[in-house]
């Protein structure tokens, strides 16, 4: 639940601090004093969107903080997870959002700054915020199956995990033999060209780097005349002439081993000399064996020639290298093998996708089955709701009819309803009576609500349009379900306000030609008269009519 909550330098507030009441909490205050300002803090904090607007005129940025109470194994923890972060062991997430006056926004959980989007998915498991625009929300088609199906527990959610897993296999089964089907009636043509390229590419003969190895090759025949004669020459610079290094190397290693006996320093030298005479008659025979290996052909150069202008025409012609070309090749065939065998595929292809076709079937029947055993539940519920909200003869409905299939099964339903006897069941869209939107809402809000694990339900202004005992009823409404999870309520009407654990008061106040909006607590005396503004005036009989109300709402 949100225990406390700090706003600072946000729309017309300077700063603010609010500690909320686990249980039912109302704003209250003159009309455009600010209350919606609060609402839309609380918006932030579930990750709406931001903009410079927000900013207080004179501030550089604007700042929501609100700090969350959460019990034990409470579901955003495995979200929380998810993010490598989690709630400290005084159970508390704080969630920061920071707008600077350009619009850029900071999201922060529990100090750490994480993303807009990650952010958003933790708030939202946190406070659920109801305000007139939800009605069309709820009431559009589209959302019922979604609203019908989290109600489901975690064996309904195992089944419908089943049918979109069973529904991903079909579609993908589906698709395959549709390429299959595409192909074959692509006929010969394809086929034509396909063993066309194959053979083509299959002539050539081609090996991965085999052009790299032309070039190379060529550049050596190219060059042979120098190549020959340069290693020639460096072969009797240091092997083949009477003046060779190895010639040398060896008369001055006898030279030397005459004068050894007299310093045997200079053995080492005289081994290293030894060395070096047998790395140069090494090397000269290596170059002897290597003049005597080239060979020039000129047919071999003119055949090489040839095959590397054939392979660079190939380059050119298919804009790929010769591995491409290749690799291509080899898809070509692939898909000519399977023409080859397209018959047996395609009936192959067929079978799998009717088993798995039916598969999906049976369990899309079978959560359909369980859907319409919640919706009965659902309506029940909600049916009950609504009779102690003064609907006492409504009638509801989750029609069902039969869909294609998709990922979410084989349903579509709709919501259906009528408020007054003798009237048709019509669809929630229809529902005209401001009142009777509240009423419906907040009865679906608190059905809801037991099933969302939701822990904090903020309602902007849910007695619009209702007046008289029905104002009662919501109130008494909203205390019941404070039991089960905190509200946070801004209401216009004494009767919702009196039955409240903590009231606070929502003003507009001009200081230093500075407009600013401050929220006050209220307790005692300083209740009444806010009840007492809200029947009226501050007249004795309207003071005495507030004093009534909270001492009605006590006992």
């Amino acid at each position: 639940m949100l225990t406390q909550l700090v706003v600072k330098d946000f729309a017309l507030i300077d700063e603010v601090k609010i500690e909320f009441h686990d249980r039912f909490n109302v704003l209250t205050g003159e009309t455009g004093a600010g209350k919606s300002i609060i609402i839309d803090a609380v918006s932030l904090l579930l990750g709406a969107r931001a903009s410079s607007s927000d900013v207080r005129y004179g501030s550089s940025k604007a700042i929501v903080e609100g700090v969350f109470s959460l019990e034990d194994n409470h579901p955003v923890e495995a979200l929380l997870a998810e993010f490598g972060e989690e709630v400290d062991e005084d159970r508390l997430l704080v969630l920061y959002r920071e707008i600077s006056e350009s619009g850029k926004s900071t999201c922060r959980l529990n100090g750490k700054i994480v993303t807009l989007a990650n952010f958003r998915a933790v708030g939202q498991q946190l406070v659920n915020i109801y305000g007139q625009h939800d009605f069309q929300a709820i009431s559009r088609r589209e959302q019922h199956l979604n609203l019908l199906d989290s109600l489901g527990n975690s064996d309904f959610k195992q089944l419908q995990a089943q049918v979109k897993m069973a529904f991903n296999e079909y579609e993908q089964s589906f698709k395959y033999w549709q390429e299959l089907q595409q192909k074959a009636a692509e006929g010969n043509e394809r086929q034509e060209f396909l063993q066309f390229k194959v053979q083509e590419l299959n002539d050539l003969n081609l090996a991965a780097g085999e052009d790299e190895q032309l070039e190379r090759e060529l550049e050596l025949l190219d060059n042979y005349e120098k190549i020959v004669s340069t290693s020639d020459k460096v072969y009797h610079y240091l092997y083949g002439d009477q003046r060779s290094v190895y010639v040398l190397l060896t008369a001055s290693l006898d030279k030397l081993q005459a004068i050894t006996e007299y310093d045997k320093g200079l053995a080492e030298i005289a081994e290293g000399l030894n060395n070096m005479i047998y790395q140069a008659e090494d090397y000269g025979l290596s170059l002897t064996k290597y003049r005597d290996k080239m060979d020039f052909d000129s047919e071999k150069k003119e055949r090489m020639n040839e095959r590397k202008y054939e392979l660079d025409k190939l380059k050119r012609k298919y804009h790929l290298s010769i591995e491409e070309i290749i690799e291509q090749r080899d898809k070509w065939q692939a898909e000519l093998d399977l023409y080859e065998n397209m018959e047996q595929q395609l009936e192959e292809a067929e079978l799998k996708c009717q088993k798995l076709q039916q598969q999906f079937q049976a369990v899309a029947v079978k959560l359909s089955t369980e859907r319409k055993k919640l919706a009965q539940q659902f309506g029940k519920e909600l049916v009950e709701q609504l009779a102690d909200l003064a609907m006492t003869r409504t009638e509801f409905e989750v029609a069902f009819e039969e869909k294609a299939a998709a990922a979410d099964g084989i349903d579509q339903v709709e919501f259906m309803l009528s408020a007054n006897p003798g009237q048709p069941l019509k669809p929630l869209s229809q529902i005209a009576s401001g009142g009777e939107m509240s009423r419906i809402m907040l009865a679906f809000k608190t059905v809801l609500a037991q099933y969302e694990e939701i822990d904090t339900m903020i309602f902007d202004e849910i007695d619009t349009g209702i007046g008289g005992n029905i104002v009662v009823n919501v109130a008494e409404k909203l205390a019941k379900v404070s039991q089960f999870s905190q509200v946070i309520c801004v209401t216009h009407a004494p009767q919702i306000a009196a039955l409240a654990n903590q009231h606070f008061l929502i003003q507009k106040q001009v200081e230093n030609e500075q407009t600013k909006t401050n929220i006050l607590p209220l307790d005692g005396e300083a209740e009444i008269k806010e009840l007492a503004r809200m029947l009226g005036g501050e007249e004795d009989f309207q003071l005495q009519h507030a004093r009534e109300l909270k001492k009605k709402a006590h006992s």
